[in-house]
């Protein structure tokens, strides 16, 4: 399920707010729908400029969504009453969630009004204390905001550790998160998960070739043969993906198959003050994409999930190394104050090439050998009879997942996806053992 799209209207750019009454889901102006046209929801990266900032103090970006019973304000007084209803989903920012968890509206008034230039005996003053003090007192709740477009982080192998504990901390935390992981026992059982799981580092090298090869990327069945490890936390040093969102993903092992998570980043858009609370209530990532994959569930380079295939397509076929990164010993002495293993970090890297000479050709070799591609490119996943047995002579069917041919040195031509055609046994044929 997807959650990170934001959602805007295409009339006039405003962020929308997101409703859902069971399968039902619309979409409201911020603040207030009085005197407003009707919403037009679209998916904002279609929108050239969207406005998406807190409802506050409309500063910077909203970072929870707090949940109100609806409000409405009478003006009395003049030459007509004014009833204005207000919003029940308020996108607040970082700053202003401190005043409102500190139960202080007042603090929160004078702050919004100072940026808006409002006096305090101005009447609009007066109209935003009450609504602010009623935001307050009445909060139902507050949930994580995962659809804003936050300037990404370059992650670095050392900081995933780090990066690890602050996201179980937050799977673990009181503070809600959107609908499909926000039930206690799915949230502990990642948070667990990922307190054990290998994280992988993707190099710079390795993640370009991920991200040139991913869109031309064959369906490929999601099974245990392709998976480097039962679970893990995957990071790449800077995000990847079709709209270049994707900072890192996880899996973790679940009935019939896997729980996949993939995260977009954090890496500034905060004063310098702010960025600590945030590192310790959020961290580094926040999820985007939640899917539960059964066994066998096939992808291919266009689905949001494609960059962790092809990742895993990659390293599966050898082209790829992982070997055990070189913490700090920062690091490696806090886990064992705490009596924690030390983090199992591995760098993912194209496996260098081999350094034994070419062998030079005999010209009085009568034998033609093959000619080389100029390029590499994608043979999509099939299955091939396998002789064994005395004398090769029997036959198994084995499964070959879709792999990148052709030389290392070679670019890479993305239109081009060779695609086996197996052969069809005759109805009530046995192959022999």
């Amino acid at each position: 399920m997807n959650l990170g799209t934001l959602m805007a209207c295409a009339t006039c750019g405003y962020s929308l707010t997101t409703h859902r009454h069971g399968d039902q889901i619309h979409y409201r102006h911020p603040v207030s729908e009085t005197d407003r046209h009707p919403p037009v929801p679209v998916p904002a990266h279609l929108i050239d400029d969207v406005y998406d900032r807190c409802h506050i103090c409309s500063a910077t970006h909203p970072v929870w969504n707090y949940r109100t019973a609806e409000l409405e304000a009478q003006g009395l007084g003049g030459t007509r009453e004014v009833i204005q209803t207000y919003n029940t989903h308020w996108h607040v920012c970082l700053r202003c969630a401190q005043h409102i968890e500190a139960d202080d509206p007042d603090t929160l008034t004078a702050a919004s009004a100072a940026l808006m230039g409002w006096h305090p005996h101005d009447p609009r003053h007066t109209i935003l204390g009450m609504v602010h003090r009623a935001i307050v007192l009445t909060r139902e709740g507050r949930t994580l905001i995962t659809t804003t477009d936050w300037p990404p982080a370059t992650i670095t192998p050392d900081m995933l550790p780090k990066i690890r504990d602050r996201l179980t901390r937050l799977l673990r935390s009181p503070a809600d998160l959107p609908d499909p992981l926000n039930t206690r026992t799915t949230r502990h059982t990642l948070a667990d998960d990922l307190d054990r799981a290998p994280l992988y580092w993707i190099n710079p090298e390795f993640t370009r070739l991920t991200h040139d090869v991913t869109g031309n990327q064959p369906p490929a069945p999601v099974t245990d043969r392709i998976t480097p490890t039962r679970s893990g936390l995957l990071a790449w040093p800077h995000p990847i993906g079709q709209h270049h969102q994707i900072a890192a993903v996880s899996w973790t092992p679940h009935t019939d198959g896997w729980h996949l998570l993939a995260y977009r980043s954090i890496g500034a858009g905060l004063t310098n003050d702010l960025m600590p609370t945030l590192r310790h209530d959020i961290g580094w990532l926040i999820p985007t994409h939640t899917e539960h994959l059964p066994a066998g569930t096939t992808i291919d380079g266009h689905h949001p999930l494609g960059p962790l295939i092809t990742t895993w397509l990659l390293m599966n076929q050898h082209m790829a190394d992982a070997v055990p990164a070189k913490l700090p010993k920062t690091i490696t002495k806090a886990y064992q104050r705490q009596q924690r293993p030390t983090p199992d970090v591995r760098l993912v890297r194209i496996t260098p090439p081999t350094t034994t000479p070419p062998t030079e050709p005999n010209p009085n070799s009568q034998k033609r050998s093959r000619a080389q591609p100029d390029y590499r490119y994608w043979v999509s996943g099939h299955e091939r009879n396998q002789a064994h047995g005395p004398g090769r002579r029997l036959r198994k069917t084995i499964t070959i997942e879709p792999f990148l041919k052709g030389p290392e040195d070679k670019p890479i031509k993305l239109s081009t996806t060779v695609r086996i055609l197996g052969t069809r046994q005759p109805p009530n044929t046995t192959t022999p053992e």
